[in-house]
């Protein structure tokens, strides 16, 4: 009798081991001063102009965005006690972009006082968020944020350094 005709499977590949306890420590390490900083800043930065007066559409869309992800910390329970406070900036902020895009193109708007009362507290409950938040948690949040603007259709996902917010 001959030998077989089919040849065995060739060995697999074993995967890159993953130090799974890295891993685990990144997710549950709380964010760094500089991390929350720079976060921070870009978001203050938005926030300023909008104040002024003179944000760019990217500006606003980007402290909306923020909004949206404190928003999304507060239903998951990470921390709690927010949410009408959040939800009045992102009313705030609907008013202005809807202002803006008025006559069919992008123009700053003034806002009224009830909108910068509601976007400065906004900004601020969200830096005590950050501070309570592991990355991990944070990260949870963010693409959660992210998987619901792109299932609504239309939702379109630009990454944006902070460099080019102005």
């Amino acid at each position: 009798m001959g030998l077989p005709r089919f040849r065995p499977p060739p060995p697999r590949r074993q995967p890159a081991p993953v130090d799974t306890m890295r891993k685990a420590l990144q997710r549950a390490t709380r964010l760094t001063e500089r991390e929350i900083r720079e976060t921070m800043n870009a978001v203050r930065h938005c926030a300023t102009r909008v104040r002024e007066g003179v944000a760019t559409e990217l500006q606003v869309q980007a402290l909306r965005t923020t909004m949206l992800i404190a928003l999304e910390i507060e239903r998951l329970g990470y921390v709690r006690g927010m949410q009408g406070h959040i939800e009045a900036a992102l009313i705030a902020i609907k008013a202005i972009l809807t202002r803006g895009i008025e006559f069919g193109t992008w123009r700053p708007v003034t806002l009224h006082y009830y909108e910068l009362d509601a976007i400065t507290s906004a900004v601020d409950l969200h830096d005590h968020q950050l501070r309570q938040l592991s990355a991990g948690e944070l990260q949870t949040a963010t693409k959660r944020v992210i998987a619901h603007m792109q299932s609504q259709g239309g939702g379109q996902v630009l990454h944006v350094a902070p460099a080019d917010l102005g």
